[in-house]
């Protein structure tokens, strides 16, 4: 019996034929065949230019006004949030109102009143008053220009402590 190989046979033959063996192209002149690719890509490119463009332009004003509209959204959602967060406060003040035991402790903490049968003590900071004095000069000496402070200083007699 016979064995067949498997295996294709090699052609051992060169390579240059088979590149000899391809058709050739048509013969045009060089010149005007890059000519014509140069005026038909110039074309293709311009008109996709100018569609580019005029789609560009077509949706640059429904953008901006969406993206207008967006951040006009965005802004009165929040201006929302703050309103409903005054809302809120100022229904919880309301009903701290309305609540007489509120009321009593403001009157004796803001109006210093006073229960009857209560035995009301104040007391007097003398110091209270010395420091305001301080301050109240304190305040005119940094009004007043440097050159008047420095005259001042040099003109007054010191205080004895």
């Amino acid at each position: 019996m016979q064995t067949v190989d498997p295996a294709p046979a090699v052609d051992d033959a060169p390579r240059e034929q088979a590149v000899d063996e391809r058709p050739a192209a048509r013969s045009l002149p060089m010149p005007k065949v890059l000519h014509r690719l140069a005026s038909v890509n110039s074309r293709k490119a311009l008109t996709g230019l100018v569609v580019l463009v005029l789609l560009a332009l077509t949706l640059a004003v429904p953008t901006r006004t969406y993206l207008s509209q967006r951040a006009e959204f965005n802004r009165l959602a929040a201006e929302n949030a703050q309103l409903e967060r005054e809302v809120a406060h100022y229904q919880r003040r309301v009903t701290e109102l309305n609540d007489p035991a509120y009321i009593e402790n403001q009157a004796r903490e803001r109006l210093q009143y006073v229960m009857r049968g209560e035995k009301p003590l104040v007391l007097s900071y003398p110091a209270r008053e010395k420091e305001a004095a301080a301050q109240q000069q304190a305040r005119e000496y940094e009004a007043n220009p440097w050159y008047q402070n420095l005259w001042d200083a040099v003109s007054t007699p010191p205080e004895d402590k």
